[in-house]
């Protein structure tokens, strides 16, 4: 679940019981700690609900920490394109040099460190980093970031595919596009698959149900893990647990897997996975 934080919860929280429908499924919850630089306090009841979504064995990863490119302007046209219209200007890691990146990662980590929150995932708006971005992570405590497409270790570096199915609602045509994109395309056979809800797919009934519809196909041959339990898979940690849902049967441990926040539906990863070099 993309953009969780204190403006935007109603509608994730409709989103998360929309998904919860189909199947008890674990979510990875990207949180902004200073959202659109509405403060980063955290009242009673948010804090109340992100703790219950830990008890029920969620996670919570890092979004960013403004969710805002406050980076200077763009120079070129396809920059602007990127980071303004593309994005509408909330890629906030799209630009940053290494120390600004690290300077906001370290702030986030702070923000997360002083609720009691366990953080091992970075997320980037509009998942957008720049080359600083991936410099300041070397070495800062996270185990993973991800791309539109691809899911990556950090230490040691790894990566293998993991695209994500995301609409875009902010107009009409869009919206169409979105539908009509993944109506038709037939679901991803990488070893991973996303499902990258966002708050503003709340207002939207067609995306719910087919949303709803997607988790419920990938469901048949993947099994829902969070990130950090892909991640965990990835490095020989321990075998994810199984969410309500998964199928049963002589299939491997983790072999399909859907988680929804993002949500990874992911195909079980191979010894040596199929690897790119994004970013």
């Amino acid at each position: 679940m993309h953009d969780v934080a204190p403006a935007t919860w109603t509608r994730c929280a409709s989103l998360l019981k929309a998904m919860s429908e189909v199947a008890p499924v674990p979510f990875t919850l990207l949180v902004v700690p200073n959202y659109h630089r509405q403060g980063d306090r955290v009242p009673d009841w948010y804090e109340q609900a992100l703790r219950e979504h830990l008890a029920r064995g969620d996670e919570l990863a890092l979004h960013g920490y403004a969710h805002q490119d406050e980076a200077p302007l763009p120079r070129t046209p396809r920059q602007w394109w990127r980071r303004r219209i593309m994005t509408a200007a909330e890629g906030e890691f799209s630009a940053l040099d290494t120390s600004a990146a690290r300077n906001r990662l370290s702030a986030g980590l702070g923000w997360c460190r002083q609720h009691g929150w366990p953080v091992e995932g970075f997320v980037a708006p509009a998942w957008l980093l720049s080359p600083g971005t991936w410099q300041a992570l070397e070495n800062l405590p996270l185990s993973y970031t991800t791309t539109a497409t691809g899911f990556h270790l950090l230490h040691p570096r790894r990566s293998v595919d993991m695209p994500a199915i995301a609409y875009s609602t902010r107009s009409r045509a869009r919206l169409g596009l979105s539908l009509a994109w993944h109506g038709l395309r037939p679901l991803p056979r990488a070893p991973g698959v996303r499902i990258a809800l966002h708050p503003d797919d709340a207002g939207q009934p067609a995306v719910i149900r087919q949303l709803q519809g997607l988790l419920e196909s990938l469901l048949r041959s993947r099994m829902a893990l969070t990130k950090r339990a892909f991640a965990a898979a990835l490095l020989g940690r321990r075998p994810p647990q199984a969410a309500a849902g998964a199928p049963a049967g002589d299939k491997a441990p983790y072999a399909g897997s859907t988680s929804a926040s993002e949500s990874v539906a992911s195909v079980a990863p191979r010894a040596e996975p199929a690897s790119t070099s994004l970013g």
